[in-house]
């Protein structure tokens, strides 16, 4: 993984994280998210996110993604499949 990465989301999960992912592989973005769930995410006080990474020259295209997700995940467009 490349060290000059932009962090452009933090997921509360890692579903949250893949499904932001491949809005972003769909508009030829680089996406870089850590690949595993913690067994504390959800129970504790601490930030447990899922970094949701690109490529600095990426950055502005994919802030634009992140903002259209976000606005979707607040009308309630998704929901985690159980």
């Amino acid at each position: 993984m490349p060290d000059d990465l932009v962090n452009v989301y933090t997921a509360a999960t890692l579903f949250e994280a893949k499904l932001l992912a491949d809005r972003l592989e769909e508009a030829s973005i680089e996406v870089f998210i850590d690949n595993t769930d913690s067994p504390l995410d959800g129970l504790t006080a601490g930030d447990q996110g899922n970094p949701v990474r690109v490529l600095p020259g990426q950055a502005n295209a994919a802030r634009e993604i992140v903002a259209e997700f976000q606005a979707e995940k607040s009308d309630g467009g998704f929901k985690e499949e159980e």
